[in-house]
């Protein structure tokens, strides 16, 4: 099944442990399903990013849903009545790059959080790195497979922010054949009292999935 069709029949649920076995399901469409797919201006494709790892997020603005409130985009964020992002909207925020599958009927908002990722450019991978002439941290070429955690600098490979269409940066279903996905708590991320004040715990929700092989 291509990505947008399972995003479309994601149904969510009021029950943390459906989500769960939804959000594992999903992450195999995300990990072997396919590749971001960024062009330049002609056209022409410039690099594929693959997913490794993607933490899902997933907030209830009903007053009996399931919260998280560490999501970006929601209500009492900031602002009341926020709009709902159109399905697979790339959502750029201060921790990095989002997929989103929002549902205004239902008024829910989802996304997964690119965590670490490969990127290719023709036959050689990209690795975040400091350069050795200037010191400064580039993305240098590699012959040999590499990987990146740092999903801030996401912001030099994605520049567009819709990946449906003729876009500079498109999702491309290209399925691979699977092998095994780990499940984990997301990275850094606390958990909040029924109130939405942060405490000292971690969130132990396991959203987070990381995939255990390399690029074939």
């Amino acid at each position: 099944m291509k990505l947008i069709d399972s995003l479309r029949t994601f149904e969510g649920s009021n029950n943390e442990t459906e989500l769960y076995e939804m959000f594992s399901s999903l992450s195999q469409d995300f990990l072997y399903g396919g590749y971001l797919s960024v062009k330049d201006a002609s056209g022409s494709e410039c690099y594929q990013l693959y997913i490794k790892t993607v933490e899902f997020y997933f907030h209830s603005e009903l007053d009996n849903g399931v919260k998280d409130y560490i999501v970006y985009h929601r209500n009492g964020n900031g602002l009341e009545n926020l709009p709902y992002l159109p399905l697979m909207s790339l959502n750029a925020h201060g921790s990095g790059f989002d997929i989103t599958f929002e549902n205004e009927k239902k008024q829910y908002r989802a996304s997964a959080l690119i965590r670490e990722y490969e990127v290719k450019k023709g036959e050689k991978y990209l690795k975040w790195e400091k350069s050795e002439k200037d010191g400064k941290y580039m993305f240098v070429e590699k012959e040999a497979y590499c990987y990146n955690h740092q999903v801030l600098s996401l912001y030099y490979i994605l520049s567009g922010f819709n990946i449906v269409g003729d876009n500079n940066v498109s999702w491309v279903d290209h399925e691979r054949t699977m092998t095994q996905i780990d499940s984990h708590p997301r990275l850094n991320v606390p958990k909040f009292d029924s109130n939405g004040t942060k405490t000292n715990e971690k969130d132990d929700r396991l959203w987070g999935f990381t995939r255990k092989d390399k690029l074939e």
